[in-house]
């Protein structure tokens, strides 16, 4: 942290501002394409500041698990299979603790109560942690240039990953949140933890692959440029398809076969009445189809 001393005040501020504006811009696009049902200002806050839970969380479960997958290097793995399981591990330790803010904290919320929720919540809560781990990961670094660099590096991958992982996991909490089949609860549980880490994983072996063969192959850059596309189009596929079931959700319509098991937003506001031994009619629920919502329609 001796860095901070010898920046100026205006390098300081150029460094965060680098660091936080991409996050900044990222979580304005996606409470603005939410203003047809907002969400309360107190959860949103919860999602933005969740970074400093996650963050911790992650440091001391990862204290606690990797030296005891170290003492195991040599005795049980060889070098490529160990490092492999160390990033799984990485991997699942991130994903997990942004997996408990959302689902134990928002997903049983009352005002989780439409599928695109279920992206909000989670893309918020990703974005904050990515934006507090770049901070950690720019302290840390020893000169002004290597901060500024590692911030441009972080802000075209590893902000957008983190993005696309808590679209993934939205995308399946949502999808437990409004299913009335428990089988399918339990599959979409299972896969809001497996698909992030498993996309997490393999951003993370490609470039600790890639990044070696950096300086030394010319193409390199280019392979990582069509993964880096190939991550943020699958983020789009995912958003696409939340967006699709939301507005078959919300308009009460028929989903297709694979989706039969959810609930429309009557069927819902049904059950939720029902299980709170209120009139089970339906709630009125004002839409103002005159809202700019980008993403949403």
């Amino acid at each position: 942290m001796s860095i901070l001393n010898d920046l100026s005040i205006y390098e300081l501020l150029g460094v965060l501002i680098l660091s936080l504006v991409p996050t900044i811009i990222f979580v304005s696009l996606i409470l603005i394409s939410d203003q047809k049902s907002r969400e309360p200002i107190e959860l949103i806050i919860i999602c933005l500041l969740s970074g400093f839970f996650t963050i911790s969380f992650s440091l001391l479960i990862g204290k606690i698990i990797l030296p005891s997958l170290d003492a195991f290097r040599d005795r049980i793995f060889d070098l490529k299979s160990f490092s492999i399981i160390r990033i799984i591990i990485l991997a699942l330790i991130e994903e997990y603790s942004k997996l408990v803010v959302l689902y134990f904290f928002m997903s049983h919320n009352k005002k989780f109560d439409d599928i695109y929720d279920g992206f909000v919540y989670s893309s918020l809560i990703a974005l904050s942690f990515a934006g507090m781990e770049t901070l950690l990961y720019i302290f840390n670094e020893t000169s002004y240039q290597d901060m500024t660099s590692l911030a441009v590096m972080r802000n075209v991958s590893t902000i957008p990953l983190h993005l696309v992982c808590g679209i993934a996991m939205g995308y399946y909490v949502a999808l437990d949140r409004f299913s009335n089949v428990k089988k399918y609860k339990i599959i979409n549980l299972i896969k809001c933890i497996l698909m992030p880490v498993f996309i997490h994983s393999v951003y993370n072996s490609f470039f600790s692959i890639t990044m070696i063969n950096l300086r030394t192959k010319p193409y390199a850059l280019l392979i990582i440029l069509i993964f880096l596309i190939s991550i943020y189009f699958i983020g789009i596929l995912y958003l696409r398809r939340i967006i699709e079931l939301n507005n078959i959700f919300i308009d009460d319509k028929e989903y297709p076969d694979e989706y039969k098991n959810l609930m429309t937003q009557s069927e819902f506001i049904k059950e939720r009445n029902i299980k709170e031994g209120k009139d089970s009619s339906l709630e009125e629920i004002i839409y103002n189809d005159n809202d700019f919502t980008p993403f949403k329609n």
